[in-house]
């Protein structure tokens, strides 16, 4: 016991210095509580996010709409065309008339 009185300060800086290397790997293995709930955080944002994005259903009925409407527009300009002519030919005949 007389052994341990003499060595104790050197016993006591290995031990300390032992738990310091093993608390620095274990913090270079381990990620920290508040880095974890950062991480959660955003996790959950993106679960959020992507909850609140359409459906490939959704997508591809808006698809469908997008493309009957563009038909329908189509039919409408051949519909107009002749009407558009005449207004032109108006125009002209009324400018043709103010000089």
């Amino acid at each position: 016991m007389e052994w341990l009185k003499s060595y104790w300060p050197m016993v006591w800086a290995a031990v300390s210095t032992a738990g310091m290397v093993i608390l620095a790997l274990l913090s270079k293995t381990y990620a920290r509580r508040e880095d974890l709930a950062k991480v959660e955080k955003k996790v959950d944002q993106l679960k959020a996010h992507v909850d609140s994005l359409p459906t490939q259903t959704q997508i591809t009925e808006l698809l469908l709409a997008l493309e009957r409407t563009k038909g329908s527009v189509e039919t409408l300009e051949e519909k107009i065309r002749p009407v558009q002519h005449l207004a032109q030919l108006l125009l002209e005949q009324r400018l043709k008339d103010d000089k």
